[in-house]
């Protein structure tokens, strides 16, 4: 039996998927160079053209396409049992890269939680503020364990999108200033602490207050909310809770949500993933996430 170059199948199978040698390239990490030069070994090898060459790109051949479909049920079959393998004997990792506000005000707190009931999974998270902007920015892959935490619409095309529990906005205040508001408009007599990636999250609850729909002139901006979790909890002013990331919060009294006033957003936290993903991990924390089993 005589098998064609490993290497050269793996960045074929990448190369096809995309129908691009430069994104190939980015997802191997390698230069596009050497995703031409694995083609072109894998072509010699076979005596076939796999791609068509133009000046804008490549697309595959007939016979490429013949070919990606024939190879890669046992590609995926050599990946799923080498990760079997893999999992046995090392410590299953589990990559989890989150928005700043879910990291730092929700799991942190709770990640010990997880952990007790999963030992064998080693948990690496990563903080990235740029989620805020794109979530695109992370690539995720069905044999891939890596989770991405983020506050939208959860319609990433090509991934599965796991909602929090309801979100809703509410605002909170520690127990000293909620002593002092009586009345809605009570609150222009304190700082409005601000998220400011998150300043729509005030008009849509002072919209349901029936307050002016605009920040006053003065209010306190912060870049990330879990600064503005700190100044509310030390009495600063007041601010537009999440209630699914502030719950034990709540709980405790040491926040305080002094009006029974709340607002939707169009945006919930989400744990987003590869569709289809094959990792253990990954749907063991999406149960934990939302709560439920689903895998």
């Amino acid at each position: 039996m005589t098998l064609p170059p490993l290497n050269a199948l793996k960045a074929f199978d990448t190369a096809g998927r995309h129908q691009s040698f430069i994104l190939a390239a980015q997802e191997l990490h390698v230069s596009p160079a050497s995703i031409s030069r694995f083609i072109k070994q894998l072509e010699t090898n076979l005596g076939l053209t796999l791609f068509a060459r133009h000046a804008n790109g490549v697309s595959l051949t007939e016979q490429g396409e013949q070919y990606l479909l024939a190879v890669q049920p046992s590609l995926q079959t050599i990946a799923a049992a080498s990760e079997r393998f893999r999992q046995q004997n090392v410590k299953t990792k589990l990559k989890i890269v989150a928005i700043p506000a879910i990291a730092e005000t929700w799991l942190v707190n709770r990640l010990w939680s997880f952990q007790q009931q999963h030992e064998e999974i080693q948990i690496n998270l990563v903080v990235d503020d740029q989620l805020v902007v794109d979530d695109q920015l992370v690539s995720l892959h069905p044999n891939e364990a890596t989770i991405v935490l983020n506050y939208s619409h959860g319609d990433r095309v090509g991934a599965d999108c796991f909602a929090m529990p309801k979100d809703r906005l509410s605002l909170v205040c520690n127990h000293e200033v909620a002593q002092t508001l009586k009345q809605p408009s009570d609150i222009y007599q304190h700082n409005l602490l601000v998220d400011a990636d998150w300043k729509e999250d005030w008009y849509a609850w002072l919209k349901a207050a029936t307050l002016p729909t605009k920040l006053p002139e003065k209010y306190q901006e912060f870049e990330r909310y879990s600064m503005v979790l700190h100044a509310t909890l030390a009495g600063l002013g007041v601010a537009i809770g999440h209630t699914a990331l502030l719950k034990s919060y709540l709980k405790t009294g040491a926040l305080v949500a002094p009006f029974d006033v709340q607002a939707t957003s169009t945006k919930q936290f989400y744990a987003v993933v590869a569709k289809n993903t094959q990792r253990a991990s990954v749907k063991a924390f999406i149960n934990w996430f939302i709560g439920q089993p689903h895998f």
